[in-house]
């Protein structure tokens, strides 16, 4: 998969996409996790859902919790902080090891 966990990464499909252009310019938040079968993530203050809670005896009065909700990776790309919008992630091998980069900046992604 393209994406990583704390990767920073912008929405391009979707509700919660960039609908100015200042917020294109922004990254819509971190990978927090991912599911990779299922090929999806969660994205960090996108996507709220509400949570129905039962009482139990730890949670008394029960209630909604509002919380992220998993995005299909296809709706997310990758953020170039140097260029300051989404792009594509191409893959080379330096020491043996494969690595990410941005082409239109010749950044690595991996360190």
């Amino acid at each position: 998969m393209h994406i990583k966990v704390v990767d920073s990464v912008q929405i391009i499909k979707g509700k919660d996409r960039p609908q100015t252009a200042e917020e294109a310019k922004k990254p819509s938040g971190q990978v927090l996790r991912i599911d990779s079968r299922k090929r999806r993530v969660i994205i960090q203050g996108k996507n709220m859902v509400w949570k129905h809670l039962r009482k139990t005896e730890q949670n008394q009065q029960g209630g909604r919790v509002q919380r992220e909700a998993f995005v299909p990776v296809e709706n997310v790309m990758l953020f170039n902080e140097k260029s300051g919008k989404p792009e594509r992630p191409h893959f080379k091998r330096i020491d043996g090891k494969s690595v990410r980069y941005f082409k239109s900046t010749n950044t690595t992604i991996d360190a």
